[in-house]
């Protein structure tokens, strides 16, 4: 069995020969990075006009501050212009992306080729498109946090509108993507809490965003691709949601969903469990000590693991805690299903 082989187990909701683990089993890349956010190191614009600032203490851009394309919601279709994906060269750009070395891109060192002269094709491992700015996110892009979250109870209709025509867009970028890069996943990211609760109530949630996303899930499906939803934050009162509209797995899962391995036998069957660590106390934190990793890590294998249907994902804002994490799970992690009792 191949790498890649084992790591598609755990996405089929089986038990793998051992963990599969985001640094070891996954080939990470964008589909035209630069029309998602701005891929530079200081500040810029991406292909909807926004405007992105690097942030260099967390490796990434965020949008600059008080530079919107629009405060009020019902003024969505006529400043937000929709990327024309008809206009791009697909067979060159995937060219382009699937030989840049997007992990070096990631830990802030610019986005560029692979030195090796290699593509992500050439590796034993799962192909994993990430697909940044999900429908919320690319509203608060637009027109600002606060501005976003007042739209969705003050303007429900309007916000309506925009979701559903941007899961339309998203949809047909996800069919660029099956037609031009052979991937096996998407992780699409859209982040709806907090580190306690969610940034809206499930109710409004599952009234604004639930239907569109179902449409994205579905034509995801249609493209050959297992969808993946990265999701920060709490958003443990809509994992059965999340389920019921053929979610295939699901990231971060950090540690304030307080009630994951519960969770985990419920929907492990159904869903693939990705992540569960600690950010705010462990993953996130400065110079964190190699024996608070270590002692994380195995938290998380042993309330998680058992069972199959899981992928070590860890997504921390500094890179600190990665040579140790990467020590227990040579240590540890990579012989867990070899005790009968953890499969």
């Amino acid at each position: 069995m191949t790498n890649r082989e084992n790591c598609l187990l755990a996405y089929q909701h089986k038990t793998p020969n051992y963990i599969p683990c985001f640094y070891t089993d996954i080939s990470l890349i964008q589909a035209c990075p630069e029309m998602e956010r701005y891929t530079g190191l200081t500040s810029g614009k991406d292909y909807w006009g926004c405007d992105w600032t690097y942030e260099d203490n967390i490796h990434a851009c965020l949008p600059t501050p008080n530079q919107y394309l629009f405060t009020d919601i019902g003024d969505w279709k006529e400043k937000l212009h929709f990327p024309d994906l008809d206009a791009i060269d697909w067979k060159k750009q995937a060219e382009i992306d699937t030989h840049s070395d997007f992990m070096a891109f990631v830990m802030g060192y610019g986005l560029h080729p692979r030195k090796d002269g290699k593509s992500v094709y050439d590796e034993d491992k799962v192909r994993v498109c990430m697909v940044l700015n999900g429908m919320f996110e690319r509203l608060h892009a637009c027109m600002g946090f606060e501005n976003a979250l007042m739209a969705l109870v003050e303007d429900p209709d309007a916000c309506k509108e925009y979701f559903h025509a941007m899961a339309l867009w998203k949809s047909a970028y996800f069919r660029k993507i099956g037609d031009y890069y052979q991937m096996d996943i998407i992780n699409a990211h859209d982040d709806y809490g907090s580190n306690d609760r969610m940034f809206m109530s499930p109710e409004l949630w599952r009234e604004l965003i639930k239907p569109e996303l179902a449409l994205m899930v579905e034509a995801c499906h249609k493209a050959g691709m297992i969808y993946q939803h990265h999701s920060c934050g709490y958003i443990e009162p809509i994992l059965p949601d999340l389920v019921e509209i053929g979610v295939d797995a699901i990231d971060t899962l950090q540690a304030c969903n307080r009630n994951l391995p519960d969770l985990k036998k419920k929907y492990g069957d159904k869903i693939t469990f990705c992540g569960g660590f600690d950010n705010m106390h462990v993953l996130d934190v400065p110079g964190i000590s190699a024996e608070a990793v270590k002692k994380e890590y195995r938290r998380v294998i042993d309330s998680l693991a058992p069972g199959g249907s899981y992928v070590i994902y860890p997504i921390g804002g500094t890179f600190d805690f990665v040579k140790p994490f990467l020590e227990e799970h040579f240590a540890y992690g990579i012989h867990f299903y070899e005790n009968p009792a953890n499969r």
